[in-house]
């Protein structure tokens, strides 16, 4: 089953910063470390439990000369596909832990840099088999070409090489949450072996699995003091960088948006039928002028279908800052509208004097137990047919009638217990889309 996160996102983004109250470069050529190109180091996990960094420098491979590698203030490794670390960590305290791997893609242009993990020498869970790095892209130019009849066209893309923190991630992405992995007490191997792609390897970091804080958590966390209003606007269209290609600017022929021309083609929103997979993420940077809370507003059009909602996870300098934000619905609409984040009660978000990265992230996260119960669902269908298929020999005789109880007793549970699991699964999708007035 697949839910697409149809968008037509946005003419443009505001950034309201209101007063409120106080609450391609080339590769590095080395020779492999013996053995395939194993490395190895030996950890121990600190005394507070809040996590533990596992430096490049302790890996024993050459640490990378690449230019790229020159962004990155810590050491770093140049992995190309085959080679392989491999790294022990004693652990203090049994649970859930979660693994994240500062990295940077280098040769790579259409298709990402790919690696499996492996925790004492097995994949851990399946999403360990693969786990999938970011390539970024960016325009080459601040303004969109012109055609030869005066008509907006589209910019040519270009990697942008940049180091990111990347957590392991079900290969969907459409978790709400980084994939845990569940360590005991004593020491574990982990292994990383690049499969696709060459990359950057920095740190890697290992740390105890959380969830995000609430709403009121985080405004308690974060005192403020009040802003003088300020207003920033910026063009949806021109995002800083994007991690899919895929993701274009558009055309509108609404009043609604700007720019808007009367004879001309402009491309003034983004997103659309190119903006449905999950994962797929747009940034926008801009300067903060002083400490303190700001309201973020976005202008939005969803009329992909009626009465469905699509979500989009919003994070600031890669980060989610509670958890309201993992998954911000847009419900349907039929025009433009903007949508301040947190609704008739704006979220207060704070952010400090300087730069800061917003993310927008399609996500399909709230419908993800949905699409597990369906697809389950069809198993369990498919199932009981070829159990009736192997009762019939697959052959279909209107003379002859088959009292099916008889030879699947349990047939009549399992029918019932199908009918429970869609009706389950209605009512999930209700919950999401509380909007009447579509069939579909």
């Amino acid at each position: 089953m697949k839910v697409s996160q149809f968008f037509r996102l946005f003419a443009l983004i505001l950034i309201i910063f209101s007063v409120v109250p106080s609450a391609a470069g080339s590769s590095l050529e080395y020779s492999p470390a013996p053995g395939g190109g194993w490395a190895g180091a030996i950890l121990q996990q600190d005394g507070g439990g809040e996590g533990i960094e596992i430096r490049a420098d302790t890996l024993g491979l050459p640490l990378a000369t690449h230019e790229v590698a020159a962004l990155y203030p810590k050491p770093s490794v140049f992995l190309r596909p085959g080679d392989q670390i491999r790294f022990m960590i004693e652990i203090e305290t049994e649970g859930d832990y979660n693994i994240s791997f500062d990295m940077a893609a280098t040769e790579s242009y259409i298709n990402p840099p790919e690696a499996q993990l492996t925790l004492d020498g097995r994949v851990p869970t399946l999403d360990a088999q693969r786990i999938v790095f970011p390539i970024f892209y960016q325009n080459t130019r601040d303004t969109f070409p012109l055609d030869r009849y005066g008509n907006d066209a589209l910019i040519r893309q270009e990697r942008l090489f940049r180091w990111e923190n990347v957590p392991l991630r079900d290969v969907n992405f459409s978790q709400k949450y980084p994939t845990p992995l569940h360590l005991t007490s004593g020491p574990h191997e982990f292994g990383l072996q690049v499969v696709k792609e060459s990359l950057l390897l920095g740190s890697i970091y290992l740390s105890l699995a959380s969830t995000y804080p609430s709403y009121a958590q985080y405004l308690q966390d974060k005192p403020a003091p009040a802003v003088p209003g300020v207003f920033i606007e910026m063009e949806a269209e021109f995002p800083a960088y994007k991690n899919d290609t895929s993701i274009r600017p558009v055309n509108s022929r609404s009043l609604e948006v700007s720019p808007y021309d009367t004879y001309k083609l402009l491309l003034n929103t983004l997103g659309g039928e190119s903006w449905i997979r999950s994962g797929t993420t747009v940034y926008y940077e801009f300067e903060a002028p002083a400490d303190g809370m700001y309201n973020i507003t976005l202008r939005y059009l969803q009329n992909f279908k009626n009465n469905f909602t699509v979500f989009r996870k919003i994070t600031l300098n890669g980060e989610v800052l509670f958890d309201e934000l993992s998954a911000v619905p847009f419900p349907s609409s039929t025009r433009w509208q903007n949508f301040t984040l947190g609704g008739a009660e704006p979220f207060n978000i704070y952010l400090q004097k300087g730069r800061h990265v917003l993310g927008i992230e399609a996500t399909d996260a709230p419908y993800r137990p949905a699409i597990e119960k369906v697809k389950k669902v069809l198993v369990d269908i498919n199932t009981l047919a070829l159990e009736i298929k192997k009762l019939t020999g697959n052959q279909s005789d209107p003379f002859k009638e088959w009292v099916i109880s008889d030879y699947i007793p349990d047939i009549r549970e399992r029918l019932l217990a199908i009918a429970a699991d869609l009706e389950a699964d209605l009512a999930l999708l209700k919950t999401i889309n509380r909007e009447g007035g579509s069939q579909e």
